[in-house]
């Protein structure tokens, strides 16, 4: 049967997926509550460590240039590719003995890191109707979650045990046997024209254009520019057409938008919340772990309601639930900070409904224009890694000087741009809806 095939195939890679996004992100989110012990055991200050992990996520930025090219050549090629060089980045950082060698590994690591999510989400949203990719896309978000729950949990303990670089380690082997194993998933360019809505042409005809995100007669144009004027024309022409993301770009580039202001709202206060914990409350290596696992617990959380209910509730709507819980609870923060009890509490509600509208922004997202999904999604990724990068400076910067007072409000005004975004600008499949 087709659709058993198909579920078959999609389960396969749901879960060598999130195996390999599992180490992708915990190499992501091992500074934020670990900062300031990589700060002591390389010897370098707070706020260089913090301008590093900014150099880290500044090179992922290249993030849309390796989009385009997985929408022309494949998505498992190029993910394995990111796979491979973001254990070598890792390996070679674990290894540095001085700063310009922790500059170059910084470097391949973003480089390395920033490309794999997007493609990933790609590659799913290729085989997989609009109407089921809140569920589908949230499964493969379980993998952030899961890096709290098991990869810094456990690395908190490594570091108290053993040393700061022994997490590194098995970060690096385990992304370059990742790539290995993804080499088992079949081409891209196989599931997008084998994948049919359970076996059933009249269902694919009544679901309407853009359904299963391929050659659609709204996308067909775009296709055939790109791959007729892109070779063609002067460099400025050319980096016009990388930028031109479709007739309806407008509201792509607001969903772009949002991820920068909520990568920023949330790493402003997630990058050092682990000095913030450690400064006033006292908590250890393996302590500040629990709560990366408590972390964790709260994505997860978010990720399996949006799973569960994304698609019912709509992906827009969904994005503004968690939009409007983020600005809540940063305005909340601050006041928190009675025990570590409470300070706890106050980092778990923001993560949540961030995690909520991150989550449900992938598939509102991914049928922005179908022609360009894995550009668009990684111009995404960029975003937030643009938003992370100025949060690894202002974050560490502005707890020094005003303690949580510097944190939530910050994030919190990063989080009204991103409302403001989605009221006025977004629509769902506008290339549908025009």
């Amino acid at each position: 049967m087709p659709g058993k095939r198909l579920t078959h195939r999609v389960g396969y890679l749901l879960v060598i997926g999130i195996i390999a996004k599992f180490f992708i992100d915990t190499s992501v989110q091992i500074f934020n509550p670990y900062l300031v012990i990589y700060a002591a055991g390389l010897g370098v200050g707070t706020l260089t460590m913090g301008r590093l992990v900014s150099l880290r996520n500044l090179s992922g930025l290249i993030a849309p240039l390796i989009g385009s090219l997985a929408d022309r050549y494949g998505y498992r090629r190029i993910m394995r590719f990111n796979l491979l060089v973001t254990g070598i980045g890792i390996l070679l950082f674990a290894v540095a003995d001085s700063l310009p060698a922790l500059i170059i590994a910084m470097v391949i690591w973003g480089v390395g890191q920033g490309g794999f999510g997007p493609n990933l989400h790609s590659y799913v949203s290729s085989m997989l109707p609009y109407s089921k990719r809140s569920r589908y896309l949230g499964m493969v978000e379980y993998s952030w979650a899961l890096a709290g729950i098991i990869g810094l949990f456990l690395f908190g303990w490594l570091i108290e045990v053993y040393s700061w670089r022994a997490p590194l380690f098995i970060l690096s082997a385990g992304l370059i046997l990742s790539s290995l194993i993804m080499s088992t998933l079949p081409k891209s360019r196989k599931f997008e024209k084998e994948a049919p809505t359970d076996g059933d042409p009249a269902a694919d005809q009544a679901a309407g254009p853009g359904r299963m995100g391929l050659d659609t007669a709204a996308a067909r144009p775009i296709l055939q520019h790109g791959s007729a004027d892109e070779k063609a024309g002067s460099l400025p022409d050319r980096i016009r057409r990388f930028f031109y993301l479709g007739r309806y770009q407008r509201s792509a580039w607001s969903c772009i938008l949002i991820s920068v202001c909520n990568y920023y709202a949330i790493t402003h206060v997630m990058i050092i919340h682990g000095g913030w914990l450690e400064a006033e409350y006292g908590l250890n290596p393996s302590q500040l772990g629990t709560v990366a696992l408590i972390l964790g617990l709260v994505d997860w959380a978010g990720s399996i309601l949006v799973s569960a209910a994304g698609d019912k509730i709509g992906k827009k709507r969904s994005v503004f639930i968690g939009i409007l819980g983020m600005l809540v609870f940063f305005l909340v923060l601050p006041f928190a900070n009675i025990n570590v009890y409470m300070a706890i509490a106050g980092l778990l509600l923001p993560r949540f409904f961030f995690e909520f509208a991150t989550v449900s922004n992938f598939p509102l997202i991914s049928e922005q224009e179908p022609s360009q999904r894995g550009k668009i999604l990684a111009f995404s990724v960029s975003g937030g890694l643009f938003g992370t990068t100025i949060a690894a400076v202002t974050g560490p910067a502005a707890y020094l000087k005003a303690g949580v007072w510097g944190l939530g409000p910050a994030s919190a005004a990063a989080v009204v741009i991103s409302l403001v975004m989605l009221l006025l600008f977004v629509t769902e499949e506008p290339h549908l809806r025009g």
